[in-house]
C-alpha cells in the first residue's frame, strides 16, 4: 500500500456488499463505529441504522474528497440534484457543483475544481476500479457474449433461470479463457486496482479462474435485478431497482439529518488514537498488509472495540483471519451472509465479536 499511487480516485464506489455488512454489524442506536471510508457508499448506509458517531478512515485522500463530495450532496441538494451530480441521472453537472462547492474543505474544494471533468461524468464514473469494468463492458464482453445477453442477464430476478441463461448464452471456452486473463493479478492489478495490492498474496496465479468460480456461486445464490454491482458493470450505471442503499429516495432525508455524525479521518486504523467503538466495518484492508502489519492492527482493534463489539471484513485473494482470543469468530452469520453476498468477486466474509478477554494478558 505505501508503494499505491494515491493521486486519483481509486474507488468511486463502493464494492463491498452493504447489506450483509449492515447485517454482521447489528447497529443499535447511539453507538460510535469505525469505518474504511473508501467512496462512502457503506458508512452513509449505516447512518440509517441511528449510530452516534461514526469515524471513517482512509489512507487514500482523494477518496476521502470522493466521499466529501457525495456528503455535500446531502447537505445541499434535492434528491434528483444529488442523483444528476453524482451520475446516476444526466444533466447538467457543473452548476449543481457551484452550489455543493462551499459544503467541502479546502483541499477537496482545491482538488475538484482542478478536475472539473470528473464532475461532468458523474463521480461515481470517475474511480479506476470502476474504469476497469467499462472496458470490460465496451470491449472484453463482446469477445465471448454479448452485451444485449448481458443486459438480459442483469435483468434476471430468478437465480434458476440465472443459472440457466447463464449456461445456455455465457458460459463458454472463451469466457474461461478471458476471465483467467481479464480478471488475473497481471491485468487486474494494471487497470484496476494497483500490482502493489498483490504483494502478500500467496496463492494469485489462479485469481482469474477463483472470480469466474466466485462470479457462478454468485448468480447461483443472488438475483440479478437487485444486485447493484451486476447492474453497475453490465449496463455502466445503477438501475432504479438496483440502486445502492444509500441512494434510495426513501433513505435520503434520513441520511441529510445525520450526516454530520460522519467525521472523516486520513489515515490507517493505527493512527485512531482515543477511539472507542462498538462496531468496525474494514472492507478488506487486511488484503494490503504483511504478516507482521496484520498483527499490529488486530492488537489496535483489540484496543479500539468495546467488549461486544463487532467487526466485520472481506478478504479476495489474501486469507487474513483473527486467530487471537480477543475476538470470536461467528462462523454460522459469517457464512450464512456470505451466501447472500451481492458483491461476488470475494473470496470470503468474516465476523468476530470482541470478548472479555485482554489479548495482551491471554
Amino acid at each position: 500500500m505505501n508503494k499505491a499511487d494515491f493521486s486519483f480516485i481509486r474507488y468511486s464506489n463502493c464494492w463491498e456488499d452493504t447489506n450483509i455488512m449492515l447485517d454482521a454489524l447489528g447497529i443499535q442506536e447511539g453507538e460510535t463505529g469505525i469505518s474504511v471510508a473508501s467512496a462512502g457508499d457503506n458508512t452513509l448506509a449505516m447512518l440509517l441504522k441511528n449510530p452516534r458517531r461514526i469515524y471513517a478512515f482512509d489512507v487514500n485522500p482523494t477518496q476521502l474528497y470522493c466521499f466529501e463530495l457525495k456528503m455535500a450532496c446531502f447537505r445541499c441538494l434535492s434528491y434528483t440534484e444529488m442523483l444528476t451530480l453524482l451520475g446516476v441521472k444526466n444533466g447538467e453537472r457543473l452548476p449543481l457543483y457551484a452550489r455543493v462547492r462551499h459544503a467541502l474543505s479546502k483541499k477537496a474544494r482545491r482538488y475538484f475544481d482542478r478536475n472539473t471533468d470528473l464532475i461532468e461524468r458523474g463521480i461515481i464514473h470517475t474511480g479506476k476500479f470502476e474504469n476497469f469494468f467499462g472496458i470490460f463492458r465496451k470491449f472484453i464482453i463482446p469477445l465471448f457474449s454479448t452485451n444485449e445477453k448481458f443486459l438480459t442477464f442483469s435483468r434476471l430476478d430468478c437465480t434458476k433461470k440465472q443459472r440457466e441463461f447463464y449456461r445456455r448464452h455465457i458460459n463458454n471456452r472463451r469466457l474461461k479463457a478471458i476471465f483467467r486473463i481479464y480478471f488475473g493479478y497481471k491485468v487486474m492489478g494494471k487497470l484496476g486496482r494497483d500490482k502493489s495490492f498483490y504483494n502478500y498474496v500467496n496463492d494469485k496465479e489462479d485469481s482469474g479462474n477463483d472470480i469466474r468460480r466466485r462470479f457462478e456461486f454468485g448468480i447461483s445464490n443472488t438475483v440479478n435485478a437487485d444486485n447493484p454491482y451486476i447492474n453497475y458493470i453490465v449496463n455502466g450505471n445503477y438501475t432504479s431497482r438496483s440502486l445502492p442503499l444509500y441512494l434510495r429516495h426513501e433513505n435520503f432525508d434520513i441520511i441529510r439529518q445525520r450526516i454530520d455524525r460522519i467525521t472523516l479521518i486520513h489515515g490507517n486504523l493505527l493512527s485512531l488514537d482515543g477511539i472507542k467503538a462498538d462496531f468496525a466495518n474494514l472492507s478488506d484492508i487486511f488484503e494490503y498488509m504483511s504478516g507482521t502489519e496484520f498483527e499490529r492492527n488486530v492488537r489496535r482493534l483489540s484496543e479500539i472495540l468495546n467488549t461486544g463489539g463487532r467487526l466485520a471484513y472481506f478478504n479476495m485473494q489474501n486469507r487474513r483471519y483473527l486467530d487471537t482470543p480477543a475476538f470470536e469468530y461467528d462462523k454460522k452469520l459469517s457464512e450464512a451472509l456470505f451466501r447472500r453476498n451481492n458483491s461476488w468477486f470475494y473470496r470470503d466474509f468474516s465476523v468476530y465479536r470482541r470478548t472479555l478477554i485482554n489479548e495482551q494478558n491471554s
